[in-house]
């Protein structure tokens, strides 16, 4: 009989350590390391708000020379903009947000110099 109880005391604490573990959810954000930009072309990216897994907006963005996933800082520039025109787009056609923008032109800083005026002689 106690070995009857042991057992079953033994498996209802098995069963209810692996419920606890089936409950866990991890609190980590996705991105350990961010960058203030990308350069490249890039084929894809993902958003991943805030939430209780992560207190800060996640960018995750596919780069297409290499396929390899690089964590964009949501603060710079380029996550500005990403973050913008995901939210505009309502997260749906995403591939619209990765076109490249064109440049500005760079204006060259050229000392101005003065026209001499040149007398004519009568």
């Amino acid at each position: 009989m106690n070995r009857k109880i042991t057992k079953n005391s033994i498996l209802n604490i098995n069963i209810l350590c692996q419920k606890h573990l089936l409950q866990y959810v991890p609190k980590t954000c996705q991105c350990p390391q961010v960058k203030q930009r990308v350069k490249g072309l890039f084929s894809d990216f993902k958003v991943t708000l805030k939430g209780p897994n992560c207190l800060q907006d996640e960018i995750i963005v596919t780069r297409q020379k290499n396929n390899s996933l690089v964590c964009l800082s949501p603060d710079g520039p380029q996550g500005k903009r990403l973050l913008k025109c995901c939210m505009q787009k309502d997260g749906k056609d995403s591939k619209k947000c990765i076109r490249r923008q064109k440049q500005k032109p760079r204006r060259r800083n050229r000392k101005q110099v003065k026209s001499r005026k040149v007398k004519q002689r009568t």
